[in-house]
């Protein structure tokens, strides 16, 4: 008996040291597992959206900078023939094709972003910077012809390029359907000029302080008609509950247009003018 007692008691510090050191293979895999499932980041599917994030954002990046140093080249050499953002378009539609024949949509969607954050973040301080460039008394000098253009022709070329398109969808050449309320909502998208590369060309040739108050002011205001159109046409986009285009609906439209653009107009003039009496 003492010999296998002493025997136990020579083999229990190992058997301590075993248990202390060395885990069972299923209590191993077990937590091999628990270690996975609690770190969803480490998944081969994030790892690729992060990889396709950080190409877009290069992307991004590099046409920013081949912009700048462009425009930096051309200013040097003092080129006129072409303008910096002639060459600036042509880039981004490159690699906006570019982009668009590559297959997959992670890429696609990485470098797109929602409309609202373009209208509500990054469009106000381009016509605030606009505003403030303005010459007042040429502006005013030239309202009636500046709201004639930015009203009546905003809205004609955004009809007129809905109906172009409307049509050329109803005809079966290809496999394009579209209804009129989106077909509308991208002619108001392309009526929105920015005629940034015709004023700095005005800029270098000296012409007429009147034309090119016109031609600016026209181009400051039909952003926001541009804006107010668009949002009045996805109020009655297919599936929302405001329901179909009807002849009822278009007077509702014309009456919504009209509240949101005054009353955009009075928020702003009633922050206005609180800023300046603060």
């Amino acid at each position: 008996m003492s010999a296998v007692r002493g025997a136990r008691n020579r083999l229990a510090p190992r058997a301590r040291l075993r248990r202390h050191f060395v885990l069972p293979d299923s209590t191993a895999r077990r937590r091999k597992r628990a270690e996975d499932d609690s770190d969803p980041d480490e998944s081969p599917e994030a790892g690729e959206k992060e990889l396709f994030a950080s190409w877009a954002l290069f992307i991004l990046i590099m046409l920013l900078i081949t912009a700048l140093f462009t425009s930096y080249i051309l200013q040097q050499k003092k080129v006129q023939a072409v303008h910096e953002t002639v060459i600036s378009i042509f880039a981004g539609m490159v690699v906006g094709l570019i982009i668009r024949l590559t297959p997959g949509t992670i890429i696609q969607s990485s470098v797109s972003f929602n409309y609202q954050f373009f209208f509500n973040l990054l469009l106000p301080p381009i016509i605030l910077a606009s505003g403030y460039e303005l010459h007042q008394a040429n502006f005013f000098r030239n309202i009636g012809t500046i709201l004639t253009f930015a009203f009546v022709g905003t809205f004609i070329s955004a009809l007129v390029l809905g109906l172009i398109l409307y049509l050329w969808s109803v005809i079966p050449l290809d496999g394009l359907s579209i209804s009129f309320v989106e077909a509308f909502s991208v002619g108001a998208t392309l009526s929105a000029t920015d005629p940034v590369t015709i004023l700095a060309i005005f800029n270098v040739y000296k012409v007429e302080p009147k034309l090119y108050t016109v031609i600016f002011g026209e181009s400051i205001l039909n952003d926001a008609i541009a804006i107010v159109l668009f949002e009045t046409a996805q109020r009655y986009k297919p599936g929302n509950a405001a329901g179909s285009l009807t002849l009822l609906s278009l007077f509702e439209a014309v009456g919504v247009f009209l509240l949101v653009f005054f009353g955009s107009l009075m928020i702003g003039v009633a922050v206005g003018i609180l800023t300046a009496l603060g």
